[in-house]
C-alpha cells in the first residue's frame, strides 16, 4: 500500500541518517589522510591515477590504498572511472593540493591534537572542564605552542613540534577561504572603513595572528600602515611570514603585548578585532573591548580635539555567527566550547552588544557577510 511504501522510505532515510552520523567521523579521518598525502597532486602525476600508483607514490599498502580511494569517492573527494583510474573533484583539489586554500583548514581541525581534546569530551560535558587542557595539561593551544621544552628534554611538550606549523598554517587557511569576502563582499563595510580612512592612517590589528589579515589590508590600501599587537610566539610567526615580507616596518609593525595589557598604538584610526572574542568568556571580552576604548580614548586626550584626527575612530569586531545563523555556525560553536572552554561562545548581535557598551563603546551596526561572518562597527560615545 502507499502507507507502507512511505514507511519503508522513512526507514531508510532514518537509517541513512544514522549511518552518516556514525560514520562522520571515518569522513574526517579521510579527508584528513587526504590532506595530509596531498592526494590529488599524486593523483595528477602522469600515470598517477590508479590505486598501485598511488600506493608506490605514497609508500601505503596497495589494497587498502584502493580502499581508501573509494572511500576518498563516497565523500566527493575523487571519481573513479575505467580500470580503476581515480582523479581528484574541485573540492578534492580544494583540500588536498599542497597549497590549496582549504588543506591547513582540515591538517588542523582534524589534527590528532585537536582529537585528543574531543577524546574528553564526556568530561568536558560533566564538569564543564575544558578539553584542551584536559588532553595536553595547558589551558589554552597557545600554552602549547609557545612552550620549548629544555634541551634533550622533547616529551615534556604538550603538543608536538610540528603543531606550531599546522595550528599557524590553519590559521593561514581560514584566512584566505574568507578574508577576501570579508574585506571585499558582503555588506561592504569593511572596505567602506578602509577606504573612508584618510592617507597615512594608521590600522591596528589587535590580536592579529601570524599577518594574513594586515597583509591583505596593507594590499587594499597602499598608503596606509599597520601596526599587529599578539603575544611574542605569534609576532615570531607573523615576522617569518612570506605574505607579510614586501612590507617596510614604516607600513607594518609588530608588537608584542598581550591584549589583556592593553593596547600600545594609540593613533589608530581602526582598531581590528578578527576572531579574537568568540575564543574568551563574557569577563575576558570586556577587558579586551576596555582595553581598546582606553587607546581611542587616550588619542582623543592626546590630540585635545584640536584637530577631530581620532574622533571618528572605530572599532571593528569581525566573528563568526550570529549562533543562530545556521547548523555550522552552532557545531563550531560547541567546537570552541571543547577547545577553549564554556565561556569562549559563538554569540548572538544582541549578546555583543551588551559585551561592547560594558566595556564603554557604542554598537553602531552590525553587518552580516556571506559563509556565517558578520562585522560590527563600534566606537566612543557620543
Amino acid at each position: 500500500s502507499v502507507g507502507d511504501a512511505d514507511s519503508t522510505t522513512n526507514e531508510s532515510s532514518v537509517g541513512g541518517g544514522v549511518l552518516d552520523l556514525v560514520f562522520g567521523f571515518v569522513k574526517t579521518k579521510v579527508a584528513y589522510q587526504f590532506s595530509k598525502l596531498c592526494a590529488a597532486d599524486i593523483l595528477l602525476l602522469p600515470d598517477g591515477g590508479s590505486a598501485e600508483a598511488f600506493a608506490a607514490a605514497t609508500e601505503l599498502d596497495p589494497d587498502l590504498s584502493l580502499r581508501f580511494l573509494r572511500a576518498a569517492v563516497a565523500i566527493g573527494l575523487v571519481t573513479e572511472g575505467k580500470d580503476k583510474v581515480f582523479a581528484p573533484t574541485s573540492l578534492g583539489r580544494s583540500i588536498g593540493s599542497v597549497d590549496a586554500p582549504g588543506r591547513g583548514i582540515v591538517l588542523l581541525e582534524a589534527s590528532p591534537e585537536y582529537g585528543l581534546a574531543w577524546d574528553n569530551f564526556d568530561e568536558v560535558l560533566k564538569t564543564g572542564g575544558i578539553g584542551w587542557q584536559l588532553a595536553h595539561g595547558v589551558p589554552r593551544i597557545y600554552d602549547s605552542i609557545g612552550i620549548d621544552p629544555p634541551s634533550g628534554d622533547e616529551d615534556a611538550a604538550t603538543v608536538s613540534p610540528e603543531f606550531r606549523e599546522t595550528f599557524y598554517g590553519g590559521l593561514r587557511s581560514w584566512g584566505g577561504m574568507e578574508e577576501d569576502e570579508i574585506l571585499l563582499g558582503g555588506s561592504g563595510v569593511v572596505r567602506g572603513l578602509l577606504a573612508g580612512l584618510a592617507p597615512g592612517a594608521v590600522v591596528v590589528d589587535v590580536g592579529g595572528g601570524e599577518g594574513s589579515f594586515a597583509g591583505k589590508m596593507l594590499a587594499v590600501r597602499p598608503d596606509i600602515s599597520v601596526v599587529l599587537q599578539e603575544q611574542a610566539v605569534t609576532c615570531s610567526a607573523a615576522r617569518s611570514n612570506p605574505a607579510l615580507a614586501p612590507y617596510a616596518e614604516d607600513r607594518l609593525r609588530v608588537v608584542e603585548r598581550s591584549f589583556f595589557d592593553g593596547i600600545e598604538e594609540t593613533d589608530g584610526q581602526l582598531y581590528v578585532l578578527k576572531y579574537i572574542l568568540h575564543n574568551w568568556g563574557d569577563d575576558d571580552c570586556v577587558r579586551i573591548l576596555s582595553n581598546v576604548r582606553v587607546a581611542l580614548e587616550k588619542a582623543l586626550s592626546k590630540n585635545n580635539h584640536a584637530s577631530g584626527s581620532n574622533g571618528d575612530a572605530r572599532v571593528l569586531i569581525i566573528e563568526h555567527g550570529p549562533v543562530e545563523s545556521s547548523p555550522e555556525i552552532r557545531l563550531l560553536d560547541l567546537h570552541m566550547a571543547v577547545l577553549c572552554g564554556k565561556g569562549a561562545s559563538e554569540r548572538s548581535t544582541e549578546e555583543y552588544s551588551k559585551l561592547v557598551e560594558a566595556s564603554g563603546l557604542t554598537l553602531h551596526r552590525a553587518h552580516p557577510s556571506k559563509g556565517g561572518v558578520y562585522a560590527m562597527e563600534c566606537g566612543l560615545p557620543a
